[in-house]
């Protein structure tokens, strides 16, 4: 096959985070028309650094008669990518949101998932990262399918935004966290209704003003 003359400069090659730059490198051969599977080969060839170089040395020096473009990208994925081991480690070890937002740590997560998003266990990690106070409303909520996951996730990230004293949350009960004033049973000691009553009285000061 021949070799497609095209100006294009590829970023150097991403040892940190290989499949993303596989991605980038993708979506630039497909904007630019190149489909030549030399081409593709010879650009990825262009954009690795001396160390890299050197690591490829046995493909690059030798490439296949085909395939080439898929060879290359086989070995510098598994010589920098993440093993399986090191990405359920990285996913178990998410203990917390920190400062982030739910949707930032699910991204975290899905990445180092990859092509098993369907893994059972996802949800329940992820829900463990949450503060009970959102927790609970979400626990009988669980989705099999991960872009309803992203949905719930979505619906989370405000409800933080309103929570910032979880000491406060921390004083209602189960029942009127989950059902608020829907809420048939209470368990003491509960503030909720002390607190509904005093949001509501906020509210209405800061109507009062306008």
């Amino acid at each position: 096959m021949s070799i497609e003359t095209v100006a294009l400069k590829l970023p150097t090659f991403w040892t940190t985070c290989p499949s993303a730059w596989f991605a980038l490198t993708e979506a630039q051969f497909t904007l630019c028309g190149i489909s030549a599977d030399e081409t593709k080969y010879y650009h990825v060839v262009a954009a690795l650094d001396a160390a890299t170089a050197s690591r490829s040395l046995a493909v690059i020096s030798s490439p296949p008669p085909t395939c080439k473009y898929n060879t290359i990208k086989s070995f510098l994925t598994d010589a920098y990518g993440l093993s399986k081991a090191e990405k359920a480690a990285m996913l178990l070890d998410i203990k917390q949101l920190g400062d982030r937002k739910p949707s930032e740590v699910m991204d975290e997560m899905l990445a180092l998932l990859g092509d098993h998003r369907t893994c059972f266990l996802f949800p329940h990690i992820f829900l463990r990262l949450l503060p009970e106070a959102i927790r609970a409303p979400l626990a009988d909520n669980l989705y099999n399918s991960l872009t309803l996951i992203g949905t719930v996730c979505t619906t989370v990230q405000q409800p933080m935004k309103s929570l910032a004293d979880l000491s406060e949350i921390d004083s209602i009960c189960w029942f009127h966290r989950k059902f608020g004033s829907n809420a048939r049973r209470c368990n003491n000691p509960c503030k909720y209704f002390q607190t509904f009553k005093r949001k509501v009285n906020q509210g209405n000061g800061r109507a009062d003003q306008h």
